[in-house]
Order: structure tokens, then sequence, then C-alpha cells
């Protein structure tokens, strides 16, 4: 049978012979070893009451059952205890017999120098012992001569120092060092390895370096911040996933999913199907609270509506060339102090950046609109429209605890015919000829161009399609506005060609519901949507009669001669939305245009005044 030189019986002899020495040392300090005769009879008489009273106040503490090679901070802590307790008890006990024996007692500097000795003895024969098994570790481990894997850590933080202390003891692995955005702890050694840059510095590192894996040692609440890296890493050839926290770990019901690759994904980002094999399962998503979010084109009807949304738990900064008579100035945004308004143009660069700094998610919903005004100005349309996401792109990049930066594309990059398009279905959009299609052509180079942020920096960018959304607030040209107030003015309603373009369509809060969900959902970076409701689903001359049916006028509908190419069916597939996001539309038709037709009537004098009538308007952007 093998001997065990680290036994408990061991372990309580070297541990009784450190506490002895300390004694003896105590009493050769205090009196610069010159003991008179009686006090180091006095040391031979306490010897074995100290002894035996440290022993079991450590045994009563329960710190003999502590394994030395696995010494922590924590275990230092619990070790000082006993020790300082044994000695706290023993000056008074000191006082009082040496009192009622009438004997010299023992000097406080002797208790003191004892304390000091023996607790130091006491953790330096477990520090030994920690340091000698390590090292026979890695004498093992060199023996079979296995590679180490070089580490990098994210996060130089309690964790992440957790985390390098954890893998020091291992000697398969090497901790190269950390990332950390906190420029104060440049060029520090934290738990044995050093900060060696930031996180906009991960690529050269880890290819520097040559990084075999990447552990993110950032707790639940802030990984958010840090989605910017998720396409960076997946482009590196690292291994790479978050370290779990306990809680995690003991919630997690089958497994741990915390690996930041995008496998599970019915799409990976670009639009290629991903080959899983298992279902995807998203996670629960997080309120979004305590966040500073930009939303340019903050006035018009969508994004002053996500502002209503978001601005109860947010701050909330609102960007528009322009506020007054737009769908802002109908809502209670003007009194609340979550919210602040911005008066410039998205190719402001200097108020741009400013902004952009400051937000942890923006929402860029900013461009021209419009069938009308974008056949009239598609210079202004394509400038406007691709070179102000490019403005906003640039100075996001400079943002590092951004979140979310969702990006407002169009149906009309599907071209004329989209039925139940899907969002890996091909793009198409009409011939240079048409000025209508600047718009959609703008859009289509705004989505390339946000995929490429995400690829090579890491931008955590979500691209929306929108399929016809409507609802009350809703101003410009639009069909809908258009048809109710042409029926409440007990006008005819004009309907483009012979009515039967199909769309379908997507009242306000269900499409609002779809953005929250981008922005609460990890799984949603990186990924493009299109987002509507396939049930409304009718034709233009069908909507025409249902604004009819509810708006309760007898008003003809005529059909007129389209202006311009128009799209011929505009329909979504919400597979992928209702995978990744949870995404279920609740309003139906009727009763969302009961509700806008509400608002245009409470509102008409405005509408009369601000939307005079115009010739021949069709079913809009």
């Amino acid at each position: 049978m093998r001997y065990r030189f680290y036994s408990k019986l061991n372990q309580s002899l070297f541990e009784g012979t450190f506490i002895g020495i300390s004694l003896y040392l105590a009493y050769h300090v205090r009196y610069d070893r010159q003991v008179p005769a009686y006090q180091m009879l006095q040391f031979w008489v306490c010897l074995a009451p100290i002894l035996l009273g440290r022993m079991l106040t450590n045994w009563a503490f329960g710190i003999n059952r502590i394994q030395w090679r696995h010494l922590s901070l924590r275990d230092v802590i619990s070790i000082c205890k006993p020790y300082v307790a044994f000695s706290l008890v023993l000056v008074p006990l000191n006082f009082g017999i040496a009192a009622a024996l009438h004997v010299p007692r023992i000097p406080s500097g002797v208790i003191a120098l004892e304390l000091l000795f023996s607790l130091s003895g006491a953790l330096a024969i477990r520090a030994l012992r920690r340091l000698l098994f390590e090292h026979s570790l890695n004498k093992e481990e060199r023996k079979n001569k296995v590679a180490a894997r070089r580490l990098l850590l994210i996060g130089a933080g309690i964790m992440g120092a957790n985390t390098a202390k954890e893998m020091a003891a291992n000697p398969a692995i090497e901790v190269v060092g950390f990332l950390d955005d906190d420029h104060h702890k440049m060029g520090c050694v934290i738990a044995g390895a050093p900060v060696l840059g930031t996180t906009s510095q991960l690529t050269e590192i880890v290819t520097r370096e040559k990084i075999d894996a990447v552990l993110l040692c950032i707790s639940p609440n802030l990984r958010g911040s840090f989605n910017r890296l998720l396409a960076v890493l997946d482009g590196l050839p690292v291994t790479s996933k978050f370290v779990p926290t306990i809680t995690e770990i003991l919630d997690a019901k089958d497994g741990l999913h915390l690996g930041i690759n995008h496998s599970t994904h019915p799409q990976n980002g670009t639009g290629a199907k991903v080959k899983t094999s298992e279902p995807f399962t998203p996670r629960p998503r997080t309120e979004i609270r305590n966040k500073c979010v930009l939303i340019t084109g903050g006035a018009g009807f969508i994004g002053s509506s996500l502002a209503e949304r978001l601005a109860k738990d947010n701050e909330v900064l609102l960007l528009d060339r322009f506020f007054h008579n737009q769908p802002y100035s109908f809502t209670n945004l003007s009194s609340n102090r979550n919210v602040r308004t911005y008066e410039c143009d998205i190719l402001d660069g200097a108020a741009v950046d400013d902004l952009a700094l400051q937000a942890d998610v923006v929402i860029h919903a900013a461009a021209i609109v419009g069938v009308g005004r974008v056949c009239t100005y598609p210079r202004e349309t394509l400038e406007t429209n691709f070179a102000g996401t490019s403005r906003i792109l640039r100075a996001v990049e400079k943002n590092s605890h951004l979140d979310r930066f969702v990006y407002f594309s169009t149906s009309e990059v599907f071209g004329v015919n989209s039925f139940r398009v899907h969002e890996d279905s091909p793009s198409a959009v009409g011939p240079a000829a048409e000025a209508r299609w600047s718009y959609a052509i703008a859009k289509l180079a705004g989505e390339h161009l946000v995929k490429a942020y995400h690829r090579q920096v890491g931008t955590p960018v979500v691209t929306v399609r929108p399929f016809n959304v409507f609802g009350p607030r809703r101003l410009g040209a639009h069909a809908i506005l258009r048809f109710v107030l042409d029926a409440l003015r007990n006008n005819p309603i004009e309907v483009h060609g012979d009515g039967s373009q199909i769309r379908s369509w997507c009242y306000i809060q269900d499409f609002c519901d779809a953005i929250y969900e981008m922005l609460a959902r990890p799984e949603a970076v990186g990924e493009d949507f299109n987002i509507g409701n396939p049930i409304n689903t009718l034709t233009v001359l069908q909507l025409a009669q249902q604004v009819v049916e509810v708006t309760g006028r007898r008003v003809p509908i005529n059909l007129v001669p389209a202006p311009f190419p128009d799209i011929e069916i505009r329909v979504p597939s919400l597979e992928k939305a209702r995978l990744i996001l949870g995404y279920h539309p609740s309003y139906d038709l009727r009763r969302g245009l009961e509700l806008t037709v509400d608002w245009y009537l409470k509102h008409i004098d405005f509408l009369d005044t601000k939307v005079p009538r115009a010739v021949a308007v069709g079913p809009g952007v």
C-alpha cells in the first residue's frame, strides 16, 4: 500500500510543529534571544496547552477539511479566523489565570508574535503544498510532451481573474493574456497574465500570439455590449466561448448553450442556410432597460412609435430634420423626460458622431420615402439613403459599448413579384431608367454595407425589411391615408391600374413588437428579417372596398392609370421571424383599419390642411 505523505495525520503533525516553533520564536524575539529562566519554564508549561488549544480551535472552525493543494484566497481568510480567535481568547484567559495562581502572565508581545508566526507558518506550508502539487502536474505533463493550448481571455475583471487562476493550474493550457477596454489596465499583470490590449485589437493579437482559443469572461448582463466581437471571432481560426456563471450552470436543463458561434441558427447571417443536427431554440430575451437609444428619422411614423415603446425604461434620442407637424407632434414624447430631440440632417457628420457615441442602441430609420418623392428626387434619394447609412456606420464603429444597430431596408429589394419571400430570396430591382427604383437600390446597397461592417469589424447589426406598415399617425404618400381621406371627404377613391396589386398590411404595434425582439434577442445579431402580416393580404382594390366599409361612406372607387411602375405582389414569409424572434402579429386588418380611421377622423382638420387632395395616388412604398 502506497504511503500517503500528505495524509491528514501528517498535515496535523506539520501544523502542530509550526505552532510549537512559533511559540518558541515568539519568546526569543520578545526577549532578544536572552530568555530568562523563569520565562523559559513558562514556555514549556504553556507549550502543550497552546498547541492543544490551537489544534482544537482549528478543528472547531473546520479548516482541517480544506485541502492544502487547492489553497485559495477564500481559504486564507478561513484559516485566519481560528488563529485570530484563539489569540483573542488567550489574552483575557492569560490575565485571569496568572492573577488567580499568582504566576507571571505570558507577555502580550509573545502572544502577538506567536499569532504572527503560527499563522504565517500555517499559510506557508499550505501554499508550499499547492506549489508542489502544481509542479508535479507540470512535470507529468512535460513527461507526456503535451503541447499547451494558447488561451486568450477577454475581460480582465473578477470573472477573468478567477478564470486565469483556474487555468494556471492546468498544464495543458497557457494563458497568453487578457484583452480589456479599460485603458487603466493596459500593461498590468492580472492573475499572472498581462493585459495585451483592447478588444479592437482582437484580430491582430490572435494572429500575432498564435492563439488557439478565446474565452469571454463577461457577466451575462454585460454580454450584449460585446456582440460586435461575435462576427470577428467567427472569422478567426480559434474556438471561442463565453465562460458560464454558476447560476447559468445550475439553471441549464439540457446542457449549456453558451457558445458564440451561430451554428444553430437557421441562417448564418449571410443568407445561406446552415446545416444543424438539432432544432434551433431561441434563448429567452431580455428586457430593454436603462439603455441610450438613438432613433434616426425619429419624427416619423415608425420612429416615433418605437420611441413611445422604448422611452418608458430608456433614454431615447430622436434625430430628424424637423419635428413640427410630423407624427412625433401627435405623441406625448415632447413632455417625456427620457426623450431628447435633435433637428439635424443624417449627413451632418459632427452631430451624428456625437449622438452615435452616446447610444447603446441605434435604430436607423431615416430615409427619403414615398414613391412620388423618390421619383421627383432620385439623386437626393440615393445620396441621403445610402450616404446617410454610411455616415452613421462610420460613427458607430467608434462606439465600444454598442449593443445593436437596426437598419431599415425595404421589401422593394425583392422586385415587382415578391410572394411569400424568405430572407434569402434573391434581390431584384428595376432598371436605372425608372426613377422609382432609386429607393430600392439605395436600400439594397445599404444592406450590403451594414453586413460588411458586421463581418469586418463586428458591428452588431440587424436588418429589417418592412412590408406595408400602417396605423394612426401615418402621414405622407400612403395608400390607406389617401383612401381614408377620400372616403371621409366624400370624394371618389382612386386606385392605380386595375387594382389587382397584392399587399400584406402590418399594423404598427405588431411591427414595433418585432423591432423590440430584434433588440432583445442575441440571436438576431447579424440576421435580416422580413416583417409584415401575411394574414392581412388582399388586393389594393379590396383594400379600398374595406376602407369604404369601415368609414361607412358610400363613395365610388375609380381605377386610374398608374403614373409610375408599380409592384405587383408583396407578401412576406415570417418563418425566420417566428423561429428567432418568436414573432406572431396579432392585429387583423379590420381592427387595424378601425383604429386608424378613428385617428384620422379625430385629426381631420389638420389633415385637410396638410394633406390636400392629389391626382391618382397609389399604394405607396
